[in-house]
């Protein structure tokens, strides 16, 4: 994921700097709400006792316990060697970490069962070569979960979502993770394909059985959705 200048993108290096206390600056920055968003997205995950799941984007391996009750290879990738670092302090035999690339997986073609991707997926530079990599690794059949930050299609709460973003959130962040999260944060969120942008584009990739699930009238949204196989 080094850019064309040879430099670590700056959400990684934000990663890399606030990966110790990544969990607390995520529930700070939430405002105490992100455990429910992830209970939103995990209670769609069918699990599959002999199956294998990529958690995209690991991060600190916060979803590392669930997956492993419901799965029996659970293998987190995460560009943020201090963030993998943390993660491998969870209770979490024989999970695997490894430190790679998003838009270029170091996986073989038709690996997982199932792909989550837990608030990374507007951090990679390129969420189109993202997407087709997600597909590339999923088995036909294979479902694709989503987690990310949205914005509420409603235009009133729209506009009161992004100023609240900008006067209270996002100065929030500036306290954990310095002034350069202000920009990245903000304009990843800004610029991400939301609610049915992104059922468009997976769509486009083979995907069926397409759902978006708005989470507190939208602010953040749970996107699922299956590979077809080659009869459908």
């Amino acid at each position: 994921m080094v850019n064309e200048k040879g430099k670590t993108p700056l959400g990684v290096a934000i990663f890399d700097k606030i990966a110790k206390h990544y969990e607390f600056t995520a529930k700070f920055i939430s405002l105490g709400v992100l455990p429910y968003w992830l209970h939103r997205l995990k209670r769609g995950i069918k699990g599959k006792p002999e199956g294998s799941v990529l958690d995209l984007a690991c991060g600190t391996g916060i979803l590392f316990p669930f997956l492993k009750e419901h799965f029996k290879t659970v293998v987190g990738l995460d560009y943020s060697l201090p963030m993998l670092k943390v993660a491998g302090k969870k209770n979490c035999p024989n999970c695997y970490r490894v430190r790679g690339d998003a838009l270029r997986l170091p996986f073989r073609e038709k690996s997982f069962d199932t792909v989550v991707v837990s608030l990374g997926l507007r951090h990679f530079p390129d969420i189109d070569r993202a997407l087709e990599e997600i597909r590339r690794v999923l088995k036909e059949g294979g479902e694709v979960h989503i987690l990310e930050v949205g914005i509420p299609e409603n235009k009133l709460l729209r506009k009161l979502f992004l100023l609240f973003l900008q006067k209270v959130v996002l100065p929030l962040g500036k306290l954990r993770a310095k002034e350069e999260v202000y920009d990245h944060l903000f304009g990843s969120i800004v610029k991400f394909p939301h609610g049915r942008e992104l059922l468009r584009k997976l769509e486009g990739l083979g995907f069926q059985n397409l759902t978006y699930e708005r989470i507190m009238f939208g602010i953040a949204y749970v996107y699922r959705g299956t590979l077809k196989s080659p009869e459908q």
